[in-house]
């Protein structure tokens, strides 16, 4: 999907959408990250990239050039406590087939072109020398379709979690209701799996620049990070990737799709950036075509612009990096030293030690003054 802009004219624009921005980071509220309480007190990280999707820029950055594709990587991530052993996955990606979606979502993505998974997540674990029912937990960033996988492929003992108000906002699925975006079978509520949708009631703590955070394993190795504004029950995580020195990896789940948007990295503290606007027409569920007017790909688009104020702010530490759900700077540093786009799994928890920010800033895709470089991509 593509959007024009002097076509965009035509839209009333009722949730003022047009010209607010991200908010400097320097008006954020920030506590310093506690230390590790010892050496043992972090996550190894593996990054699984098996699909992919290309999709108009103009979805996510506001630009007159409607031409522009993104061909945008799918990631998954594999969360090991050094300690412990334990295991969790944030994010499952895609569905292996087109025919494995709601039929909404079939009408929606059927012309996208899409890499399909080359099998289900847990094959692909075991290929890897992951077995599935090591994998505790399943921490979904949120229920889009390029996120929410098919949890029915894991082990019942596996726990799903999800964010706050997820099921009221996307549930009833399909085929409960016809019109869904997700299957009935994608949030199990009520079944032999344990499903966990954090709520008011749950432990949240103040983490960085995120005043809402859940201290998962109880030694800050992993924080579940409140991350509203894509959408209703949007979760990020920030993993510490190492001790002494500590690290730290923020997972950001769809919290922006491309850096251009947030990123300090250029030292731009605001912006010029905007994201795309589109026809409430073209939503990705019933309910948001419901709404009317002009819509961004981010549900309540003044909290997801305060959301990236807040990545912002965490990737000003030098100790902390960020890597998107579909982020192409760290697919480009990837594809350069596996030697090509066929790679499947990377450990990628040593990002210090390989100086990993500084090549993310050097492979940027975007120049602060405009958006014209995506078109190499």
């Amino acid at each position: 999907m593509t959007t024009n802009i002097k076509y965009l004219d035509e839209f009333e624009d009722k949730h003022n959408y047009r010209s607010i921005r991200v908010p400097d980071t320097k008006t954020l509220e920030f506590e310093p990250l506690k230390p590790a309480p010892n050496n043992d007190a972090y996550c190894k990280v593996s990054m699984v990239k098996n699909s992919d999707l290309t999709m108009g820029l103009s979805l996510f950055v506001r630009t007159s050039d409607t031409d522009a594709q993104l061909t945008l990587p799918v990631y998954t991530f594999v969360l090991e406590h050094a300690g412990n052993g334990r295991r969790v996955a944030f994010d499952l990606g895609l569905k292996p087939k087109l025919e494995d979606f709601s039929p909404f979502i079939q009408t929606i993505i059927k012309d996208t072109p899409i890499t399909w998974p080359r099998g289900t997540l847990p094959e692909i674990f075991a290929d890897h020398g992951i077995d599935a029912k090591t994998i505790e937990a399943v921490i979904l960033s949120h229920v889009h379709f390029d996120h929410i996988g098919d949890i029915g492929q894991f082990p019942t003992s596996t726990k799903l979690i999800v964010g706050p108000n997820t099921a009221k906002a996307a549930l009833p699925g399909y085929p409960s209701y016809k019109d869904s975006a997700v299957l009935d079978s994608d949030l199990p509520f009520g079944s032999e799996r344990e499903v966990e949708e954090l709520n008011d009631k749950s432990p949240w703590v103040r983490c960085g620049a995120f005043p809402e955070a859940i201290d998962y394993f109880g030694d800050g190795s992993l924080y579940i990070l409140n991350a509203y504004g894509h959408m209703v029950g949007h979760i990020a995580a920030l993993v510490r990737t190492s001790t002494n020195p500590d690290s730290y990896m923020l997972l950001a789940g769809d919290s922006a799709h491309v850096r251009g948007l947030y990123s300090c990295c250029v030292g731009c503290a605001h912006p010029s950036f905007r994201a795309g606007l589109y026809p409430a027409a073209h939503g990705l569920s019933p309910a948001e075509q419901k709404r009317g007017g002009l819509l961004a790909i981010h549900y309540d688009l003044p909290a997801a612009y305060l959301n990236m104020a807040r990545m912002g702010r965490m990737e000003e530490e030098d100790n902390v990096c960020v890597i998107l759900a579909h982020d192409l700077e760290w697919k480009k540093i990837i594809d350069r030293e596996q030697g090509g786009e066929d790679w499947e799994w990377v450990q990628v928890g040593d990002w210090m030690a390989k100086n990993r920010k500084a090549e993310v800033k050097r492979e940027l895709v975007y120049k602060p003054d405009g958006v014209k470089d995506y078109d190499k991509i």
